[in-house]
């Protein structure tokens, strides 16, 4: 049996799955930080100046994040750099007439 002809490792793999995941809103009540102080610390690490309303709508989903904002706020909140992704569904927003 030629090497090509054996069945590969890495083809008995289980399928991926969707890794857990935590929102913002509780990974910043799990370091016990405020609104403020994740600004305060984003504008330290990153010179981006982020409001505590913009925080909290990025938090709450009705706003989207930069790249350069989920590496300062991955930074902000002690984790490795781009910890952070947008791997998620945005919500959709009914339009009204």
């Amino acid at each position: 049996m030629t090497k090509t002809d054996q069945p590969r490792r890495y083809d008995r793999q289980r399928a991926k799955v969707t890794p857990p995941h935590v929102t913002l809103g509780d990974l910043r009540a799990a370091t016990g930080m405020t609104l403020d102080a994740v600004c305060e610390r984003l504008e330290e690490a990153t010179g981006i100046t982020l409001t505590r309303g913009a925080l909290s709508a990025i938090e709450s989903g009705t706003r989207g994040a930069s790249a350069p904002i989920l590496a300062g706020l991955s930074i902000a909140y002690g984790l490795r750099l781009n910890a952070i992704t947008t791997d998620y569904t945005p919500r959709s927003r009914e339009v009204q007439s």
